[in-house]
């Protein structure tokens, strides 16, 4: 399948943050993007404005798209709303997932064990979103769906700039991800969205603990 030059923009922004060449504060210009890709313009200038609409960066008038500031009262707002939507995806995932949507959503655990052994940050984060936003788009909700993605890559902030697996150190939350993303999987497929949602909660308040209580 032929990955339009957008989405091949919205990826490789993406790449760049979690490479470290950008910081919260800094301001990501459309020129010097495009330039440091190789790429028009154009789809640059449309991958920034998907991320700014999913709320991975901010955007100020004249000035352009940043990188928001994380603070600790914004992680946890972030991090109370990752679990009140996100478990009721994963609910509804148990109650809608389709065989096939819980089959693909299986085939990602093998990138979560690739990422960890070869210390991969994109294909870790790769993982991770196809993980998450997998389940978002099998509960069948577009709404939830919505607000998955949007509060999703909120936290990403928080994700790249405070995990020691993105700065390069000893590994701290995706260690146990690939069990915990193991078991939420197992719930959906046993449609269990009690269990499924109970997991999914979990899993982000253990996320969010290890990320930022310990700063």
């Amino acid at each position: 399948m032929t990955v339009s030059a957008e989405k091949r923009a919205y990826r490789s922004i993406i790449n760049l943050i979690i490479s470290g060449q950008f910081r919260p504060g800094d301001f990501l210009l459309e020129t010097e993007i495009a330039e440091k890709l190789g790429m028009s313009r154009t789809p640059v200038g449309k991958a920034l404005t998907m991320l700014v609409s999913e709320g991975f960066l901010n955007k100020m008038p004249k000035k352009g798209c940043y990188i928001p500031l994380p603070t600790p009262e914004d992680a946890e707002q972030v991090f109370f709303a990752r679990k009140a939507v996100e478990s009721q995806a994963a609910a509804s995932a148990a109650l809608h997932a389709t065989e096939k949507e819980i089959q693909q959503l299986q085939e990602v655990l093998s990138k979560d064990h690739e990422a960890l052994a070869s210390g991969s940050k994109d294909t870790y984060s790769s993982a991770n979103e196809e993980f998450h936003l997998g389940i978002a788009k099998a509960s069948h909700n577009q709404y939830l769906e919505k607000w998955v993605r949007n509060i999703f890559w909120r936290s990403n902030i928080y994700v790249f700039y405070f995990d020691s697996f993105y700065k390069g150190k000893e590994f701290s939350v995706p260690q146990k991800t690939p069990m915990q993303h193991a078991t939420i999987i197992k719930a959906i497929a046993d449609r269990d969205p009690k269990k499924a949602a109970q997991l999914m909660e979990e899993h982000i308040q253990w996320t969010y603990e290890n990320l930022l209580m310990k700063y």
